[in-house]
């Protein structure tokens, strides 16, 4: 205790060079903090998310977009497609699975998609309160959202055109909530599910016999599986030039953007690990600064009883005092950068990412203890071989 207290003494008599380090070391980890959170919830969510569809069909447009706005809805959509071209896949060698999907509306921000019943195994949907959905104008939502939008089993929603709130006026045809289902960890938690027939009917497509006449009718997108890997190389080319769709690939969609973050992100790295090398530094030439100052000082002290290793504790908690200020300040600005990130992605896309401390933030701690004992580690074995009576003899 004495040692760390006559470190702290030291380090208050070279605020500017203390405070440079503790900044750097800052910084440096805050940055590393930031990256492991984008990183670890981004790719999370379009690993989960990704799971089980193999190719999406709909408007022709960008590829990209398509897969954004039908697997993670954060993107519009490309347009509509006619919905007998789409059933023309069920019937193709290489579909295992077809999941329709209609989008154009929203409740308090939160998208309306119009489904079958197929969407319960894709997402893995259990019911924990009422039914599913089995007539027009029915929905059912997840536990999240139930709580966050105040939403009981019975009770009507109005949706409104567009996805995003604030958009236009409602329809004025109320869903009624007949089911809540557990949450799934996907995107599905963030979204109102019903039948594709209460979408028609919303859009005034009522008069026609949706059980029975396609010919008219139409939905937004289709998520697709296949049924074995040579569909990548046949289906995909079937449907881009023989109809009125565009078929995107998720996978390969989503490397383009895995290789587009992975740039930033390590650039983001060794910006990262240039500021831990300057704090260091900076912690270096601190520490032997402060012993060509207080060389004279140490010696006094080994004159009055200290040992060598006593000396060699205080040089090297100045060095670990620096470096975890410098962590503590790290891990509070990550923690303030997750915060809004966090508060950013719920705002905007509706996705919840966790910004808890725990695992990553402790591993930040112990790296700048490291650090600081790995940069002191020197000026503390020169302190500690330093001869006491050449230094007073000099002094």
């Amino acid at each position: 205790m004495k040692n760390i207290l006559l470190a702290l003494n030291n380090l208050r008599d070279t605020p500017a060079r203390s405070l440079i380090s503790i900044l750097l070391m800052a910084f440096g980890l805050g940055m590393i903090g930031v990256m492991r959170f984008f990183s670890k919830n981004v790719e999370a969510q379009f690993t989960s998310n990704l799971r089980g569809v193999d190719m999406i069909v709909g408007a022709k447009g960008s590829p990209l977009q398509l897969v954004l706005c039908g697997i993670y809805h954060i993107d519009a959509p490309t347009g509509n497609i006619p919905l007998r071209e789409v059933e023309s896949l069920r019937t193709n060698q290489w579909v295992k699975e077809l999941i329709p999907l209609s989008l154009g509306d929203n409740y308090m921000g939160y998208r309306i998609v119009g489904t079958d019943s197929s969407i319960y195994s894709h997402y893995g949907i259990e019911m924990v309160k009422g039914r599913p959905f089995r007539k027009p104008m029915q929905a059912i939502i997840s536990e999240r959202l139930a709580r966050e939008l105040g939403i009981s089993v019975g009770q009507k929603i109005e949706g409104t055109h567009g996805l995003t709130a604030g958009g236009e006026e409602s329809h004025h045809h109320p869903y009624k909530i007949t089911g809540i289902f557990k949450n799934t960890g996907t995107v599905a938690d963030q979204l109102i599910f019903t039948s594709l027939e209460s979408v028609w009917e919303v859009h005034h497509d009522h008069g026609h016999d949706h059980s029975n006449e396609h010919e008219d009718l139409e939905i937004t997108l289709a998520l697709i599986k296949f049924t074995g890997p040579m569909a990548n190389f046949t289906l995909p080319r079937l449907v881009n030039q023989n109809s009125s769709m565009q078929a995107a690939l998720p996978s390969i969609e989503i490397n383009r953007v895995f290789n587009l973050l992975g740039i930033g992100m390590e650039v983001i790295r060794w910006i990262a690990i240039v500021l831990i090398v300057l704090s260091v530094a900076g912690i270096v030439f601190a520490l032997f600064q402060s012993l060509s100052g207080r060389m004279h000082e140490l010696s006094l002290l080994r004159a009055l009883g200290y040992r060598p290793f006593g000396i060699f504790s205080i040089v090297l908690s100045e060095g670990l005092l620096i470096s975890l200020l410098g962590g503590i300040i790290g891990v509070l600005l990550s923690k303030t950068a997750q915060y809004f990130l966090a508060s950013f992605a719920a705002g905007t896309f509706k996705y919840r990412f966790d910004y808890e401390f725990g695992v990553d933030d402790i591993a930040l701690l112990l790296v700048s203890a490291a650090t600081g004992i790995i940069a002191s580690l020197f000026p503390a074995i020169r302190a500690y071989s330093k001869s006491v009576v050449v230094t007073i003899q000099k002094a």
